[in-house]
């Protein structure tokens, strides 16, 4: 359990800090270890005490109080509130004497917890965060082509199609993960070919998409019929820009299907059909020097 909780961690924690004011249990403080990339701690005394502020929270992601008796009664007397969405673990003798702030915490928890329970509060306190900046991206994408005819005029087709493509792009954007985990296999290709093919059937619905699908009927047959045996090992890193062409095609059908914002097609159409050819060329190690990058849509 540790472990599923810390994958997913591990996603939302790359670039965010933790601050812990007070002493954590060993074996907890490991465990932010493990996790975050930028960690402070903050010894909870009468000097500290002063610092600690609204302005000094806002540079963390995630804030752990570890309170026992006597740093408790200093809380009281001198900081007296939580931050938004703090984690707050105490020793059992406290307990009581929290009923004035226990509406205000985020997560309140008794010493000893489990690390299963630990992990899985950060892991809530980071997805709000993460959602808190998705909406943000959204609205700004959003309000960019409010009022666009093109995105006015398909709207029906994204809506009576999305929740098939959302499945199809939680397939695809698994079989990314397994070609970033390095996976190159026959079944592999297969489950990425055959979801293309089903995401092409839906996009043939409507004629805007006419030439996207003719590209991704060629993608997919390509990868099909394609021979490892044929590929030579040191062309292998040629399946790194495939997972970059699924990558782009999962964050293009967010857009459309997500954001439904229906920008030029071409221009994606475009840059798919070159970045398939380079990927193409890569594994018969015949690119061409002078074009020898992806496009990314």
């Amino acid at each position: 359990m540790v472990t599923k909780f810390s994958n997913k961690i591990t996603l939302l924690s790359q670039s965010s800090k933790v601050l812990i004011i007070g002493t954590l249990p060993k074996q907890l403080n490991e465990l932010l270890d493990i996790n975050f990339l930028y960690k402070e701690d903050i010894e909870f005394n009468e000097n500290t005490s002063e610092i600690l502020n609204d302005n000094l929270y806002a540079q963390y992601e995630v804030i752990i109080f570890s309170l026992n008796t006597i740093n408790f009664e200093l809380f009281k007397n001198t900081v007296n509130y939580f931050p938004k969405n703090s984690i707050v673990l105490i020793e059992p003798n406290i307990y009581s004497s929290l009923a004035d702030y226990i509406n205000n915490i985020f997560s309140l928890s008794i010493l000893p917890i489990s690390e299963e329970l630990f992990i899985d509060n950060l892991y809530n306190v980071l997805s709000i965060e993460e959602t808190n900046r998705t909406i943000k991206t959204k609205e700004k994408v959003i309000n960019k082509y409010k009022g666009d005819d093109a995105n006015n005029n398909i709207s029906e087709f994204f809506d009576k199609y999305h929740g098939t493509i959302m499945f199809l792009n939680d397939d695809l954007n698994d079989n990314c993960n397994r070609l970033k985990d390095l996976e190159i296999s026959k079944e592999l290709f297969t489950d990425i070919s055959t979801n293309i093919l089903k995401l092409n059937n839906i996009l043939k619905h409507n004629k805007s998409f006419d030439k996207l699908s003719l590209t991704f009927n060629q993608l997919s047959n390509f990868l099909v019929t394609l021979d490892l045996e044929s590929i030579r090992p040191e062309n292998y890193n040629a399946f790194d820009y495939l997972s970059t062409i699924v990558e782009d095609i999962t964050i293009y059908l967010d857009e459309l299907f997500v954001y439904k914002l229906f920008k030029d097609v071409h221009v994606f159409e475009d840059s798919l059909e070159n970045n398939i050819k380079f990927f193409e060329d890569s594994l018969n190690n015949t690119v061409d020097e002078e074009d020898d990058n992806l496009e990314f849509f």
